[in-house]
């Protein structure tokens, strides 16, 4: 084991992105365009059912509860007949027959991964891998779900062989990549990140691979994006500021469907109607949506040929065509630029393809990105993000007081536990993660200037905790910065909102 910083550890993340890079072009480079990428694209069908239905498609409490238990050990693996025929039968009368085949053969290839990966020496019922049970085999598609997308976008950058991709294979032939590759190329572009924002950045490193003195974990709760006030905190938090709108019925016998998508269109401009989402720009977007919706296959598939695609983009006129064929049509490209695609189709040449759940997903990231710049929806969003901390300071056990304002000095949420008062700056500004991969520079840049803004934050709240001290009865204050949005710094007192559980344990010890 030896520890190696600086250049010295920046040529070892350079190469091994180069590296990891290259061996997923060579991999798909075998294979023929079209048939690997229906193959893929079915197979990602197959794991999105998988990760939701346990979560979204069964009512019934102990089915769902006796579902994620289920065991994906050796003897279901040896014998995996008597469990098969157990989850058809217990699901029978709640799905359509070909959602859960799709489910049960993925259930089959989790078991059969998770063997596979134990014969390569890595435990398959880790932290990292959980392949033990349904809802561990859920937990660990979910945390991968990213990557399965991002593969299907570098689909056609990288195809030029002549081997034909099964889809029955498809999970077995690429799951290896995905772990070993795509995986790792997110996490070096992150350790360089790491490595250009903190000075004591270092890499223990041995023939089994580098271990890093610090980590960066850029995601919510379910491998979620950090957005500034997402359409759950909304319901949660702002429900009774918004109407529900007209819903169609939705055949519940199904995961997805080009219903459900044209119900999340609504209810995204429902939701954020306050801030004037519903404006020309976002309605054409919508409409266009709701439009590319009508050539559903499969209530899943979208595939729309070439020149009725464009015809399309041309008969509305919110919207430049040519700028919208850029953002709706994925440019190909390697796998780390893919890591941050959010548009929705993919380029075949004489016909373009996505799927229900991939024009959500872009429809709500144009969202993000049209409210982001509005001054009415960043201040509201402020005070909903408060309003988030103090509902996770209260689950943690910490009494949330209403203190706002004393003699003209504002504050955000000051609570207390165990005698001591916490004085906690809740801090909103946006950080485009994409940048990691896409413009490293800029985003370390902004990283510091955040870090300085934050630094300068703390030393003002520390100048006048004698306010908090008078006012509540109480010798201790401890000060806190939670940012929404992840940053990278080595001050203990900027806490991450994804790591805001770190406020309980500071509780716990009496900070």
């Amino acid at each position: 084991m030896r520890t190696i910083s600086g250049p010295e550890a920046r040529a070892l993340v350079e190469s091994q992105l180069a590296a990891h890079g290259n061996g997923v072009l060579s991999v798909l480079a075998q294979y023929r365009r079209d048939d690997a990428i229906a193959a893929w694209h079915e197979t990602i069908r197959a794991v999105e059912e998988f990760i939701n239905l346990p979560k979204f498609g069964i009512a019934d409490d102990r089915l769902r509860a006796w579902l994620c238990a289920i065991r994906l050990d050796d003897a279901f693996v040896s014998n995996p007949g008597p469990t098969w025929l157990a989850v058809r039968q217990a699901l029978a009368g709640h799905l359509e027959p070909p959602v859960i085949s799709r489910f049960t053969r993925v259930m089959l290839y989790a078991g059969a991964m998770g063997a596979a990966f134990a014969q390569h020496g890595l435990n398959a019922r880790s932290a990292s891998i959980t392949l033990d049970t349904i809802g561990g085999a859920v937990d660990y598609f979910q945390s991968r779900r990213r990557h399965f997308v991002s593969l299907l976008y570098t689909m056609p950058y990288a195809y030029s062989g002549s081997v034909v991709l099964q889809p029955y294979d498809a999970l077995t032939v690429l799951m290896p990549q995905v772990e070993h590759s795509c995986i790792a190329i997110t996490g070096f572009h992150q350790k360089l990140a790491l490595l250009e924002a903190l000075p004591d950045f270092s890499l223990d490193v041995d023939h089994i691979g580098a271990m890093a003195s610090h980590g960066f974990e850029t995601l919510d709760d379910y491998f979620l994006e950090p957005e500034r006030a997402s359409i759950h905190v909304m319901a949660e938090l702002r429900g009774d500021q918004f109407t529900m709108p007209d819903m169609e019925p939705l055949d519940r016998r199904k995961i997805f469907s080009a219903a459900e998508l044209r119900n999340g269109a609504k209810l995204i401009g429902a939701t954020y109607e306050a801030f004037g989402l519903k404006d020309s720009d976002f309605s054409a977007m919508g409409l266009l949506v709701v439009a590319f919706a009508r050539h559903c296959r499969d209530d899943y598939y979208v595939e729309i040929g070439g020149e009725r695609f464009r015809s399309m983009l041309r008969a509305q006129s919110a919207l430049d065509p040519a700028e919208l064929e850029t953002l709706l049509v994925n440019k190909p490209s390697d796998y780390a630029t893919n890591s941050n695609a959010y548009q929705p189709f993919l380029d075949l040449g004489d016909r373009v393809v996505s799927n229900v759940n991939l024009l959500s997903r872009f429809l709500y990231a144009f969202k993000n990105v049209h409210l982001g710049s509005r001054r009415r929806f960043q201040i509201h969003a402020g005070f909903i993000f408060e309003d988030m901390v103090k509902r996770d300071l209260d689950g943690m056990g910490f009494a949330v007081t209403d203190i706002k304002r004393i003699n003209r000095k504002e504050f955000d949420v000051v609570a207390t536990r165990g005698g001591v008062i916490f004085n906690i700056q809740c801090k909103n500004n946006w950080i485009d993660l994409s940048k990691i991969e896409a413009e490293r520079t800029l985003f370390v840049r902004y990283n510091r200037s955040l870090t300085n803004y934050y630094a300068r934050a703390l030393k003002k709240e520390r100048g006048r905790e004698h306010l908090l001290k008078q006012a509540l009865g109480m010798d201790k204050v401890v000060h806190y910065v939670v940012s929404r949005f992840p940053v990278i710094g080595a001050d203990p007192a900027v806490i991450n909102y994804n790591q805001i559980d770190r406020l309980g344990f500071a509780g716990q010890a009496g900070a």
